[in-house]
């Protein structure tokens, strides 16, 4: 790939991102995760990756970037914006890649995982986060992003790109703490827990916007 195809990429998502104003909804349960120098793994729904692309720039996060062929050109644009990439995803290369995330979290570093992608389905978490905050001893810290109008892609994650000069909000959820060793009974219930979780902050960022407006 071109490296002009991931400098403008990024460049652009930099540019509709300086247009934004983007709101933080219960700060606090980062702050709590935070706690303790501790690092922390940030878990979210695909559809929200563009705006959370900008807003978490520059803090020297790895992320979880799928082998699949967008995947690269995802990774190159991501890391001209300070992440660092690990490829891998539950069909192609998952094992090292959750392997070398985790030891990354040991290292001293947070970690981003869109947790239903890279295909899918929506809104359904993959099992692989649970494995990695196992191992890294790292709490799992869900939010998720809401837009105020935004343009829908028609993609299986109905991807979203919030217009120039519009609102959207980030609403964090509690952090959420995985034993190291469990169970294939226990690994779905903290699975399922997540899922939920994520589901609550999604209203909750909805909500905001909404409360905004009718103020």
């Amino acid at each position: 790939m071109s490296p002009l195809i991931s400098l403008f990429g990024a460049g652009m998502i930099t540019a509709l991102g300086h247009t934004l104003s983007i709101k933080l909804v219960n700060h606090k349960h980062l702050e709590q995760a935070k706690a303790n120098n501790r690092h922390v793994i940030y878990a979210f729904w695909h559809e929200g990756l563009l705006v959370a692309t900008y807003a978490f720039r520059r803090q020297d996060i790895r992320v979880l970037v799928s082998q699949h062929r967008d995947g690269e050109y995802i990774s190159r644009t991501i890391e001209r914006m300070g992440y660092t990439t690990v490829r891998g995803s539950s069909t192609r290369g998952g094992t090292r890649a959750l392997f070398r995330m985790s030891a990354a979290g040991v290292a001293g570093s947070d970690l981003g995982v869109t947790v239903d992608g890279p295909r899918g389905p929506r809104h359904r978490v993959k099992p692989g986060i649970i494995y990695m905050a196992g191992r890294s001893g790292l709490p799992i810290l869900p939010f998720a992003v809401s837009c105020a109008k935004p343009y829908i892609l028609s993609s299986w994650d109905r991807f979203m790109i919030p217009w120039p000069f519009t609102r959207a909000v980030i609403a964090f959820g509690e952090p959420l703490s995985i034993p190291g060793e469990m169970d294939k009974d226990a690994i779905e219930t903290y699975r399922l827990e997540l899922e939920n979780r994520l589901s609550t902050v999604r209203t909750a960022a909805d909500e905001s916007l909404t409360q905004e407006k009718i103020c």
